[in-house]
């Protein structure tokens, strides 16, 4: 009879089971099927620290031959970019990977029932988590850290310690933030609350974060005003500021702008109380997330409303189409790792089109905020392309490989197929056009320019699907990465070359619109030509790709 195992394993088998988990928990923070596509750990590691690493390399780099004629305030701003930089990011890679902050509902299940001593699990996922944290706020700091002490040769070492405190300092205050705030909703809200409510704060998160960024594009050079007059107290409430005043406080020493030591002081209290919640919270959300993993019972596939499904039944009519229509939507229901890539995209525009609707002017270093005329005509294009060029991206993610299998063999020819995906996405367009008529409405502007913006997005609508979906020849997110093939070019083509001009020529044309209605026609007349055109050239590269 084999012996039965000791109760209490030996020392040497619970720290290698300590080093096991350890290692578990840090590969879950990078196995992501929408970030990885069968790549190791290490690969993608190293491709995501280097994406995090090379901004502030690069803007060091740019600053060498700025500083013969730098002023003291140029200094000040160049070195609140890093700060700001490494807060950013590191709230960025918390609210991205928000789900992995503690262990799902697959891990309790599997490993609770383990002979595993009780703390063992959650200190693997805190050493797991500080690592993974810790690489990146490294990574975000390390170049910024040795290059702009070295370009501005005044006081090396010194800059060096300051720089290096302030930006790590600034990084773990960001992610741990988010920590914190995280915490505090799991374990205050109800888990099917949780759940909603999670993606809408990381939404506005992200759009915060944006707007901190373009801030700084908009007011670094305004950046003595800001932080000198008395009148102007809002803006150091943002917490990157009080971390440039621990920065200016560590460099300077007593000799630090008046400013700095008030920062500082608000940098230190904020380090401190985030820790202090977080020796609170967490283990609270920990007791909370183990008991809703045991507990919970699988989700119920969710239904929709009668009338959707009515609407739904009334505009698609084909079963086919209503089925790769119906697929969408539960495969972005169900995806967790979608759902906050989809927060993360749409929080990035909407600080954008917050960004173009507002005018802001700094008048003897106080901040004045209008809305902007000609920036509220950026909002309607800027949002329809920032979601149908999402949409297109989102849709090469490889999350339901066995969906084209499934969908051949009912039948449905590909051509069928591939039009339900452009109704889909035609519908999510019309969906933001129809939030942003009404957020203009509320804004009170006029009936007449609420008409004619309204109309040019939903042709414009029309056109981009056309457009961006004119070779979409497959089902969405069931067709494999190809070796050597990434969506970067795509992405960066598309929302650094071509959003820009797209979205100025779409504010002159509507202005001129205003002017001259008739010339609405024009837009109205263009859409089906378009389709006509686009159909007699798709039906053939549709064939082709069934053919293969």
């Amino acid at each position: 009879m084999p012996e039965n195992p000791p109760a209490n394993p030996p020392a040497n088998l619970r720290d290698t089971s300590l080093l096991h988990l350890t290692r578990h928990f840090f590969r879950r923070f990078f196995e992501n099927d929408i970030i990885q596509s069968g790549q190791d750990t290490q690969t993608t590691v190293i491709r995501a620290l280097s994406a995090v690493a090379a901004p502030g390399l690069m803007f060091a780099f740019w600053l060498q031959n700025q500083y013969v004629r730098r002023t003291s305030w140029g200094r000040v701003e160049d070195e609140y970019f890093f700060v700001m930089f490494s807060f950013v990011v590191m709230a960025a890679v918390a609210i991205f990977e928000w789900e992995m902050l503690f262990p799902d509902r697959l891990d309790f299940l599997v490993l609770t029932p383990l002979s595993l001593p009780t703390w063992q699990m959650p200190a693997a996922k805190v050493i797991a988590l500080a690592m993974f944290l810790g690489l990146f706020v490294i990574a975000s700091s390390i170049f910024g850290d040795l290059m702009l002490p070295a370009v501005t040769a005044d006081h090396l070492f010194r800059q060096i310690a300051a720089q290096t405190l302030a930006t790590l300092s600034a990084g773990v205050a960001g992610a741990a933030g988010i920590m914190l705030l995280g915490g505090i909703l799991l374990c205050v809200l109800p888990l099917n609350l949780f759940r909603s409510v999670s993606l809408i704060f990381r939404m506005l998160a992200v759009t915060a974060l944006g707007l901190i960024v373009i801030h700084y594009a908009r007011f670094g050079d305004a950046m003595q005003p800001l932080l000198t007059n008395p009148s102007a107290p809002t803006l150091r409430w943002l917490p990157t500021f009080w971390f440039l005043g621990l920065y200016q406080t560590l460099q300077h020493g007593a000799a630090a702008p008046a400013f700095a030591a008030p920062m500082a002081h608000r940098a230190s209290l904020a380090l401190a109380l985030i820790a202090a919640g977080l020796l609170v919270i967490y283990p609270l959300a920990w007791t909370r997330m183990r008991r809703l993993a045991i507990e919970d019972q699988p989700t119920r596939a969710h239904t929709l409303p009668a009338f959707t499904r009515g609407a739904i039944h009334a505009l698609i009519r084909s079963p086919q189409q209503r089925a790769i229509f119906h697929f969408i939507g539960q495969t972005i229901a169900r995806n967790t790792r979608y759902q906050v890539y989809m927060a993360l995209y749409f929080g990035a525009g909407l600080a954008l089109a917050i960004s173009c609707a507002t005018h802001v002017t700094t008048v003897r270093g106080v901040p004045h905020a209008a809305l902007s005329t000609f920036g509220l005509h950026a909002v309607m294009p800027l949002l329809v392309f920032w979601t149908i060029a999402g949409l297109k991206l989102a849709f090469a993610f490889p999350l339901q490989l066995g969906a084209a299998w499934i969908f051949r063999t009912t039948g449905a020819p590909l051509p069928t197929c591939v039009r339900a995906v452009r109704k889909w996405v035609l519908g999510c367009g019309l969906a933001v056009v129809l939030a942003v008529a009404a957020t203009l409405a509320f804004l009170r502007c006029t009936p007449r320019d609420l008409a004619v913006q309204t109309i040019c997005g939903i042709c414009l609508c029309a056109l981009l699907v056309e457009g961006l979906f004119f070779e979409q020849a497959t089902i969405p997110f069931s067709q494999p990465r190809r070796p050597g093939r990434t969506q970067m070019p795509l992405m960066l083509t598309l929302h650094l070359g071509v959003l820009a001009p797209f979205v100025f020529l779409m504010i002159l044309l509507e202005l001129r619109i205003e002017r001259t209605l008739p010339l609405l026609l024009l837009p109205i007349a263009l859409v089906p030509a378009v389709h006509w055109v686009a159909e007699q050239l798709r039906d053939r590269a549709v064939l082709i790709e069934e053919e293969r």
